[in-house]
């Protein structure tokens, strides 16, 4: 009976933290790496609908854990969506459409390792990029210019009479501002 108690009390300790991690789904191809920095060793990648438990939490990243992959590691935050169902959103072709902005947050955070420094422990930089999502470098190399998307664009600049209407709709005045040079006086 002794060890019988034992062994209850025992699996109790070792099984609760199993219970206490949170499920998710993958809903973008990860990469996943031994620590939370894209700097570190890259261990694997989960797919697209892949479901993780989730350990714990630094920063802009996860540790999950991919029963069906075997495989244990930090993926970017914005990959996995706790709970038990979630939309995957993979892209069925190799290049896809994440933006200009996503590809220079990408490309920040690349350029940033150049001014790090030398303690290899280090995390990414604090500031959270979830739902921000980059280009490769061989997207990067490989952009053109989309006049046919720039000339689409060109409908949302505004000008003095768009300006003038949203102006009297919100009840504002124009004030005039006096030019401030840059010389010193």
């Amino acid at each position: 009976m002794k060890y019988i108690s034992l062994l209850v009390v025992l699996s109790v300790l070792l099984l609760a933290p199993l219970q206490a991690n949170q499920q998710g789904i993958v809903v973008r191809t990860a990469a996943v790496y031994a620590s939370p920095s894209h700097g570190a060793e890259r261990v694997g990648e989960v797919t697209a609908g892949t479901t993780v438990s989730i350990f714990s939490r630094q920063g802009g990243w996860k540790e999950v854990f991919s029963e069906e992959r075997s495989i244990i590691g930090w993926v970017r935050s914005y990959q996995v969506r706790e709970g038990s169902s979630a939309p995957v959103v993979e892209s069925t072709n190799e290049s896809d459409s994440r933006g200009f902005l996503a590809g220079l947050a990408a490309f920040s955070r690349k350029a940033s390792s150049f001014f790090k420094s030398d303690d290899s422990s280090a995390t990414s930089s604090g500031t959270a990029t979830i739902g921000v999502r980059g280009l490769s470098e061989n997207e990067i190399k490989a952009a053109q210019a989309d006049f046919v998307e720039f000339e689409k664009m060109k409908r949302f600049a505004s000008n003095g009479k768009r300006a003038g209407s949203f102006a009297r709709q919100g009840g504002l005045s124009s004030t005039r501002v006096p030019h401030i040079s840059g010389k010193k006086q």
